[in-house]
């Protein structure tokens, strides 16, 4: 009987909490213990295994957007050529090579033409009067850009004509600089007078579009005559004539093509 109610009393009893606590303690420490030692030195933890396999999750995922992302901006391009528009950074390569192609070209359209024993036919800065009439504007302050370039012009610029070429030679310490150009690619010659006629600005168009401009230039009128006179002379207005005769023959032949038309009408 003493057993027994000994028995039924610590049953029945409640366990106090510092027992719970202790038991919980020593279980926590037990599983611990027992996790350790069960796991092998090549092993992999769980936890491990599963932080592995979402990097590699992850991985995958981001390459599949990158293969994506790249056909996306294949398809984009395809349809910018299609609507014809230039693609982004392509642009810029189309223009770089046609520059070159052209430049490539300007290159190949131009001869060597020998200017040895040359006569000269006028030599000579600008003429001083446009030199005066600048500085003398300068003095209302708007006028100073103008008046420095006179300036300029008058110390550094020379300007030659001799019976094969005409030359732009500048001579500033920041510059040194020779432009000829010889009258077989002269394509026409336009001049204005200035200082009550006294002298005038040039502007020499050559075969390939540019121009040549020579301001100040003193006896401008003659000079025009003789540039065209001795672009003939050399044979470059043969060509001029050509291309004039062979544009005259295409209108009259557009205008016979028109008149027909109306005939037939």
């Amino acid at each position: 009987m003493s057993g027994t109610l000994v028995d039924i009393i610590f049953v029945t009893l409640p366990e106090p909490p510092y027992l719970i606590r202790f038991r919980r303690r020593h279980e926590m420490i037990s599983s611990s213990v027992i996790q350790k030692t069960t796991c092998r030195p090549g092993s992999v933890p769980v936890a491990s295994s599963r932080r592995s396999v979402a990097r590699r999750l992850t991985t995958v995922r981001a390459v599949g957007d990158d293969a994506d992302e790249a056909a996306f901006e294949e398809r984009l391009r395809a349809l910018k050529v299609a609507k014809g528009a230039t693609p982004m950074g392509e642009g810029a390569k189309k223009k770089a090579v046609s520059e070159t192609k052209s430049q490539s070209t300007q290159m190949g359209s131009k001869r060597d033409y020998d200017f040895s024993g040359e006569t000269v036919r006028y030599e000579g800065t600008p003429h001083r009067g446009d030199l005066a009439v600048n500085v003398a504007l300068g003095t209302t302050i708007v006028w100073l850009p103008l008046t420095f370039a006179a300036i300029g012009r008058g110390l550094f610029v020379n300007y030659k004509f001799t019976d094969k070429r005409l030359s732009v030679i500048t001579t500033a310490p920041w510059k040194s600089d020779q432009l000829d150009v010889a009258y077989q690619e002269v394509a026409d010659v336009q001049v204005i007078g200035r200082g009550v006629g006294l002298w005038g600005d040039m502007v020499v168009t050559l075969r390939d579009g540019s121009k040549v401009e020579m301001r100040a230039l003193d006896q401008f009128m003659e000079l025009k005559s003789y540039i065209l006179e001795r672009r003939n002379a050399l044979g470059g207005g043969d060509m001029d004539n050509s291309m004039s005769a062979s544009g005259s023959v295409k209108g009259r032949s557009k205008r016979s093509g028109s008149d027909d038309d109306k005939g037939f009408m």
